[in-house]
């Protein structure tokens, strides 16, 4: 039996897990309520599946119910993001004037000249986690999207270790946080094979072409939750369309 509280918060009455509201439509009624508070889901999927879509979208449900967010960025400008989010009439600038939401840029990595307040030049590990720890105090965050890991090892050293680092500060923040992983192919769970061992949870996002009624050839995009520790839920894949107020999973509508 559950108990909704303040802040999106749902308390589980009998138990120990209380669950963060992702604002994906359908997806709460799929994990009991939310994301367990305070652990690391990673989403992962091939191009085009959703997944900066998704995270938007879950940081911008928590500004909404009053939980202070940071977006970190490894690939897409600031800008783009804002400008993504008002396409679902989501206004990210209104959350970060009031000190409610950080998107910090570390995506300029050519030598340009930093436009934005928060960002970082030198994409290093140790000072990536450094201000992103700092900014998290400093706004008293609930969320954390870290869109993607993939461009912080171009140079392919020390993956293991660095990836490891990543998940124990992300602990340590104490955040419901999201990671993002792009794959290559449908097969693999993320880019390394490596970054679903410091995730509590794992959702995959997939793209792929079927055969219309009409013999078109179309395409469809579907959920797979691989896992979510402390939550009970099917081992399905689920279709879903993005639509004026972003995702929507058919949560009636399995799929083989």
């Amino acid at each position: 039996m559950y108990s909704v509280s303040s802040g999106g918060f749902i308390d589980l009455i009998q138990g120990v897990a209380m669950r963060i509201k992702t604002g994906i439509n359908g997806l709460d009624e799929l994990i009991e309520g939310g994301f367990p508070e305070k652990s690391t889901v990673l989403v992962s999927g091939t191009p085009g599946t959703g997944k900066t879509l998704f995270c938007l979208q879950y940081i911008y449900k928590g500004l909404e119910l009053g939980e202070s967010g940071i977006y970190i960025t490894l690939e897409e400008k600031p800008e783009e993001l804002r400008r993504e989010a008002k396409r679902f009439s989501w206004d990210l600038k209104k959350y970060e004037d009031r000190e409610k939401l950080v998107i910090l840029d570390a995506s300029a990595r050519v030598g340009l000249p930093p436009t934005e307040k928060h960002f970082v030049e030198d994409l290093d590990i140790e000072n990536l986690l450094n201000k992103i720890y700092d900014i998290c105090l400093e706004i008293k965050a609930k969320r954390l999207v870290l869109d993607s890991l993939p461009p912080l090892f171009e140079k392919e050293e020390n993956i293991r270790s660095k990836i490891h680092k990543i998940g124990r500060i992300l602990n340590e923040i104490s955040c419901t946080s999201i990671i993002v992983s792009e794959t290559r192919d449908e097969n693999r769970f993320s880019r390394f094979g490596i970054e679903e061992f410091i995730a509590r949870g794992l959702i995959m996002l997939n793209l792929e072409e079927i055969e219309s009624r009409l013999r078109m050839r179309e395409c469809r995009r579907s959920i797979f939750i691989r896992k979510m520790r402390e939550t009970k839920h099917k081992v399905r894949r689920y279709p879903f369309y993005i639509g004026e107020n972003g995702i929507n999973i058919d949560v009636k509508g399995e799929l083989l």
